[in-house]
């Protein structure tokens, strides 16, 4: 018996029931959840708080995980001196190894990401009242010029240019008029916060305090979400099917040795903001433009 309810403290099958509205679909599913817990699971106690976190978790990223299909930025197809530094990195980090030469950004999609949305059709016109909203306000505030900073990489997977300090805090500011107008129309922000590997590590660990303390962290996270305004120059996202399992990074070597002299000197001053689908329009092999507002 002592044999039987030690299995059966390890192993657990967890049947979830959650409805899915991907793709506006009625159909539900059943999740089953098969975790191994004899590294947790001491006793009936951590067995049940394991258990509580592990469905949470499954239920919020069950309706929280949609695939965004629009997006508002700052394109920087209009700075030739910026864009070509940013094509010299390119060039630079595909000497150091030719097989990513699949993750660069072209030169004419070249954008600060402002917000990152998922739009349903139904949602269209408001959403083009939402961005028109919150140009209003924007248009109110001193415009900056935006300085670059370093080359740094997400998870050795995005390669992107960060900003200056004085910079960030103003496309934070931008977003933050840009997010209320959006989400006071209940239309959906995908988060465009990064994590670096230390910050999973402590997530990980955080997670094992318990369902009650992981639900209020959720919520202080959601409405403070650390945002990390970047240019991005290249991701390893872009690549071919085959590299699924094992995906080329981006590792420091190939990059840091570049002289961004020339890029750090270049003080960018936005003139539009510009609110696109994903999709690309294949008459100007640039995203399909649904908005833009100039600055000026």
């Amino acid at each position: 018996m002592n044999i039987r309810r030690s299995i059966y403290r390890c192993f657990s099958l967890y049947q979830v029931f959650i409805r899915s509205d991907y793709h506006y679909s009625n159909d539900y599913h059943y999740i089953y959840h098969y975790e191994y817990y004899s590294k947790y699971c001491n006793d009936n106690h951590n067995i049940i708080s394991n258990t509580k976190y592990r469905l949470y978790t499954l239920q919020h990223n069950k309706m929280s995980h949609v695939r965004p299909n629009c997006f508002v930025c700052i394109p920087l197809n209009n700075n030739k001196v910026v864009t070509e530094e940013l094509v010299k990195i390119q060039n630079h980090v595909i000497t150091k190894y030719e097989m990513l030469k699949e993750c660069i950004v072209e030169q004419n999609k070249f954008h600060i990401s402002l917000l990152i949305l998922y739009i349903k059709k139904s949602q269209l016109e408001e959403s083009r009242k939402a961005f028109h909203e919150a140009m209003k306000g924007i248009k109110k505030m001193n415009q900056m010029n935006i300085c670059f900073d370093k080359l740094e990489t997400f998870r050795n997977d995005v390669l992107y240019v960060s900003l200056k300090d004085e910079s960030k805090n103003y496309i934070i500011d931008l977003i933050k008029i840009l997010k209320e107008s959006f989400e006071k129309r209940d239309i959906k922000i995908i988060c465009n916060s990064k994590k670096s590997k230390r910050d999973d590590k402590k997530s990980k660990k955080n997670n094992k305090q318990g369902i009650k303390q992981n639900e209020d962290m959720h919520k202080i996270n959601s409405s403070e979400e650390q945002i990390t305004p970047h240019l991005t120059i290249m991701k390893n996202s872009y690549m071919k099917k085959i590299y699924m399992n094992k995906k080329p990074q981006i590792f420091p070597d190939y990059y840091s040795d570049f002289n961004l002299t020339k890029l750090m000197s270049e003080h960018l001053l936005p003139t539009k903001i510009q609110f696109l689908e994903m999709d690309i329009d294949s008459s100007t092999l640039y995203y399909k433009i649904l908005e833009e507002c100039n600055l000026s």
